[in-house]
């Protein structure tokens, strides 16, 4: 018999879209239904099914594949008589007996640091959540949630295995480990355990509904002198330092305004001519080193005819970084020479290129598993090249640049031109 707690009705607290400020009111959603901004559609709360129970099976579930898909061969490499295994980490272990310690910081914080911290916190929260804790260490828990799960990049690692496959059946036998489908289940369940939790929902488990306010639904928070917090979602009054329920700090717009914005974009840019320039990696062949950049790849693989592959790849590592750091660049003239026009458009754009940036990785993943597992001394070995390093760099680079601008502005040129009229 399903349990009350899924039949019975979830009360939104009142809130504001993140994305454009317009404040929304407390409501009685149904199982299943999720409670929409009405200015610009984003997605302020959800009810969704079980979730006091769900992200904990499916945590503690991706915990036990994470173990599997370390205690068996992730994947086997063979040609003229040699051949070679690689373990899971030792994607990792090449690239820090190779130096680059900056590349392996990136794979061991983004594909085993942060998702272990994130499916750990949730499932000692979601256990506790019936009896007692400490109210900081909750806190704590909850907002370290919420600010690293843009970081995970399980998913993004496991499409560039799948490229790296591409890229060798051409060259020999390769064969997929138990590890390898391990880490498939590891990925879908870490999917399942992020989706299966509502923010608002969890914090007003923690620490209860926020006050009840009576809201001008046409106004926007700062203009109501409301402040919404980006953690938790509660309002709380404008000029307030932290939010009463989860502690966050509250910022009424993101500090740094576009000029921390405008500095993230050109550092990026910078970073992306060596990028494409240089070698993303090197390959020794009886002897002979053959360099490759991200374009000479993308070339080989379209002459060998894996034109999907070679799509992929150039969509992924050459158009979309420069794309978004275009796009960002756009927005931020726009919102700095005060240009109100269309913000609907500009807001979509913006979740566009929030949405794909970290996609950009595949290329720095697919180099990690080649060099991992490519190692046949005398005949063939593969290493990074320093085009890794900058490519990585203007992927992480444009990412936080993308979080630091805050698409609100967009909406407060329109508020200033109505307000001029």
């Amino acid at each position: 018999m399903p349990s009350s707690s899924k039949l019975s009705p979830y009360r939104t607290d009142p809130t504001a879209c993140e994305e454009c400020d317009l404040l929304a009111p407390a409501t009685e959603l149904a199982l299943g239904e999720a409670q929409h901004c009405v200015r610009c559609g984003h997605i302020l709360t959800s009810h969704l099914p079980d979730q006091g129970r769900r992200p904990l099976a499916y945590g503690l579930a991706a915990i036990i594949m994470f173990v599997l898909a370390n205690s068996f061969t992730f994947m086997s490499f063979s040609a003229k008589g040699l051949g070679q295994e690689m373990t899971f980490l030792q994607c990792i272990t090449t690239l820090v007996n190779e130096g680059y310690l900056f590349l392996a910081a990136v794979l061991s914080l983004t594909l085993i640091g942060l998702p272990l911290v994130y499916m750990g916190s949730i499932m000692l929260v979601l256990w506790r959540l019936d009896k007692p804790m400490h109210s900081k260490a909750l806190r704590s828990l909850g907002r370290l949630l919420c600010r690293i799960k843009p970081w995970l990049m399980v998913d993004v690692f496991l499409i560039g295995v799948l490229i790296s496959l591409v890229k060798l059946m051409g060259m020999a036998d390769i064969k997929m480990g138990l590890s390898f489908w391990a880490f498939v289940g590891y990925t879908l369940l870490l999917i399942k355990t992020i989706s299966s939790l509502d923010r608002m929902w969890f914090w007003q488990r923690l620490f209860g509904q926020t006050e009840g306010r009576e809201l001008d639904l046409t106004a926007g928070a700062r203009e109501a002198g409301l402040v919404v917090c980006h953690i938790c979602g509660a309002l709380g009054e404008l000029g307030q330092h932290s939010c009463r329920r989860c502690g966050a700090h509250l910022h009424s717009r993101k500090p740094g305004g576009l000029g921390r914005t405008w500095a993230l974009l050109i550092t990026s840019a910078i970073l992306y001519v060596p990028a494409n320039l240089y070698p993303i990696m090197d390959t020794v062949f009886l002897g002979d080193t053959s360099p490759s950049t991200i374009l000479g790849g993308v070339v080989l693989l379209w002459a060998l005819g894996s034109y999907p592959i070679a799509a992929i790849i150039f969509i992924a590592s050459v158009v979309i970084p420069l794309a978004k750091i275009l796009a960002l660049f756009w927005l931020c003239y726009r919102v700095q020479t005060g240009d109100g026009a269309s913000p609907l458009g500009k807001l979509k754009l913006y979740r566009m290129t929030e949405f794909v940036g970290r996609w950009s990785m595949i290329d720095v993943f697919v180099v990690a598993i080649l060099a991992g597992l490519i190692r046949l001394d005398n005949l063939m070995t593969i290493y990074p090249g320093p085009a890794a390093v900058a490519f990585a760099g203007v992927v992480l680079i444009t990412m936080v640049a993308a979080m630091s601008f805050d698409s609100r502005l967009i909406w407060d040129l329109q508020q200033g031109e109505r307000e001029r009229e």
